[in-house]
C-alpha cells in the first residue's frame, strides 16, 4: 500500500510552524496515486482546514498529534456546489477536517486530533443568562470583521455565529467510511463528527473527549445517512453524545436517516445521551441501541421534536413533517441523569407524521425524574414497549451539579408521565419513586 509520510511533504510538525499546506500536498498526492496512507508520525502537526480525497486513510500514529490551528482564519469557509451551504447548522460552514463526495477514506491510528478549543471559547459572567446551562460561550466576532456566512441574517439568527469551526470533521455525502482508534480532544465547542447523507460509514474504538462545559459540542452527530454503526467507543461532550436526525434541507433532495447500529459504547455529557430528531425533520427509522452505558447526562434518551414559535428559521431547522419508527433500546445503564432517562415530546408548533413503534428493553436507570412520553392529539405516540425495566428515582443532591443544567420546572416528570400515548405496554417493568 502506497504510504505517504507528510514530513516528506515538508510538515515540520514542531506545533508552532503551520503544516497545513503539507499535510494537504500528501493527501492530494496519495489519492492522485489510487489511494493508500497519509502519515502522521513524530510530531505536533499544526493544520488548519484540511479536505480529505478519495482512497486516502489519514493515519495518526501513537506519538502524533493534528493540532489545530488556534486561528480562526485558518479554517476558511466551505465553498460549494455539492451542499446548499446556506443551510449549513449554526449557519456555520467552517471545519478542521473536510470530505465531500468522496469513497473510501478513513481517519485512524492511536494519535490524537487536537482541536485548541480553548482559542475559541469564553467564560460567561456569573450572571449572563444561559449560564447555568453551558458556562461558557464562543467568541465573537472580533470587531470590524464582516463575516459573508452571515450577511442577511436576522439578528436572533447572527447571535448563533462565530469563527469557530462549528464541525471538526465533517463527511458529505460520502460512501465507506472508517473512523477507527483515534482520540479526538478539546473540541472548539462545535461538533466533533457531522456524518451527513453518508453510506456505510463506521465508527471503532473511536475516543471523544470534549469538555462538558463547552457548549454545542456533540459528540457523533448522523444525519440523512444509511447503514452507520458506531461501536466500542468512549464519548464525553457537552452536547448530546449520539446525535441521529434528518435534516434534509442542506441537501438537494429529502434522505431518510436509517440503519444506525450503535453498541457497545460509553457516553458522559451534560446534555443528551442519545437524541432522536429535532425540529421539523424527515424520517428517521430501523435503528438500535444497545449495550451502552450512561453517565452524567440531563436526559438519558431523548426524542425530541420542538416547535419554533417566533417565524424565525433556526439555524438547522428543517420543512418536513418528522416520522419516527422502529427504534430499538436494549440493554443500557445510565447513572445520575439530572432529568428524565427517557423522554419522547412532540411540542407544539413542529410538524410531525408520527412516531411508533419504540421498544426499550432492559433499561436499569438512576435519575432525578421519571420516564415522561407526551405525544399531540393530532400526533400520538403509538406502539411503546417497555421490557425489564427498572428507573430508580435518586435525590438531585445526589447528582454532582457541575454547572451543567438549569433547573427547570418539569414536576410532572417526578412521576412517570405518558399523555396521547396509544397502546403503551408495561412487561415487567418498575418505578422506584421517591
Amino acid at each position: 500500500m502506497l504510504n505517504c509520510f507528510v514530513k516528506s511533504f515538508g510538515a515540520v510538525g514542531d506545533g508552532v510552524t503551520l503544516d497545513t499546506r503539507a499535510v494537504q500536498a500528501a493527501i492530494d498526492a496519495c489519492s492522485a496515486r489510487g489511494g493508500g496512507q497519509v502519515t502522521l508520525s513524530e510530531g505536533r502537526f499544526l493544520c488548519g482546514r484540511i479536505d480529505l480525497k478519495d482512497g486516502v486513510e489519514l493515519h495518526i500514529e501513537r506519538d502524533a498529534v493534528l493540532l489545530g490551528s488556534p486561528n480562526p482564519l485558518d479554517y476558511p469557509e466551505i465553498e460549494t456546489d455539492f451542499w446548499r451551504v446556506e443551510y449549513a447548522p449554526r449557519f456555520n460552514r467552517r471545519c478542521f477536517i473536510y470530505a465531500e463526495g468522496c469513497r473510501d477514506v478513513a481517519i485512524t491510528g492511536r494519535g490524537a486530533i487536537d482541536c485548541s478549543g480553548e482559542a475559541f471559547i469564553e467564560r460567561m459572567p456569573p450572571d449572563t443568562d444561559g449560564r447555568a446551562f453551558w458556562p461558557y460561550k464562543r467568541r465573537a466576532f472580533p470587531d470590524g470583521f464582516d463575516d459573508n456566512g452571515s450577511r442577511g441574517l436576522h439578528p436572533a439568527q447572527r447571535k448563533m455565529c462565530s469563527l469557530s469551526p462549528a464541525r471538526v470533521v465533517f463527511l458529505i455525502g460520502c460512501q465507506n467510511v472508517l473512523v477507527e482508534d483515534v482520540t479526538m480532544r478539546n473540541q472548539p465547542a462545535g461538533w466533533s463528527y457531522w456524518v451527513c447523507d453518508c453510506e456505510n460509514v463506521h465508527f471503532h474504538r473511536a475516543q471523544i473527549k470534549a469538555s462538558v462545559l463547552f457548549p454545542n459540542n456533540d459528540g457523533i452527530h448522523i444525519n440523512c445517512s444509511r447503514n452507520v454503526t458506531v461501536s466500542d467507543c468512549n464519548i464525553t461532550c457537552g452536547d448530546d453524545g449520539i446525535v441521529v436526525r434528518a435534516y434534509s434541507l442542506p441537501l438537494y433532495q429529502n434522505t431518510v436517516c436509517e440503519k444506525v447500529t450503535v453498541t457497545n459504547c460509553n457516553i458522559t455529557s451534560h446534555s443528551g445521551g442519545i437524541r432522536i430528531g429535532w425540529i421539523n425533520d424527515g424520517v428517521i427509522r430501523n435503528c438500535t441501541f444497545s449495550n451502552l452505558t450512561m453517565t452524567d447526562t440531563n436526559v438519558g434518551i431523548d426524542l425530541v421534536l420542538p416547535g419554533n414559535p417566533t417565524g424565525v428559521r433556526l439555524s438547522d431547522e428543517g420543512e418536513e413533517a418528522t416520522h419516527v419508527e422502529n427504534l430499538n433500546f436494549s440493554n443500557i445503564t445510565m447513572d445520575r441523569v439530572f432529568y428524565e432517562p427517557v423522554s419522547v415530546r412532540v411540542e407544539e408548533n413542529c410538524r410531525c407524521d408520527c412516531i411508533r413503534n419504540l421498544y426499550y428493553t432492559n433499561i436499569h436507570a438512576s435519575s432525578a425524574h421519571m420516564p415522561v412520553i407526551i405525544g399531540r392529539q393530532d400526533c400520538p405516540v403509538q406502539n411503546v414497549y417497555f421490557t425489564n425495566c427498572h428507573f430508580n428515582q435518586i435525590r438531585r443532591e445526589e447528582i454532582p451539579d457541575q454547572e451543567k443544567a438549569p433547573h427547570l420546572e418539569r414536576d410532572y416528570t417526578l412521576q412517570p408521565y405518558f399523555k396521547h400515548v396509544n397502546n403503551l405496554v408495561l412487561q415487567d417493568t418498575a418505578f422506584t419513586v421517591l
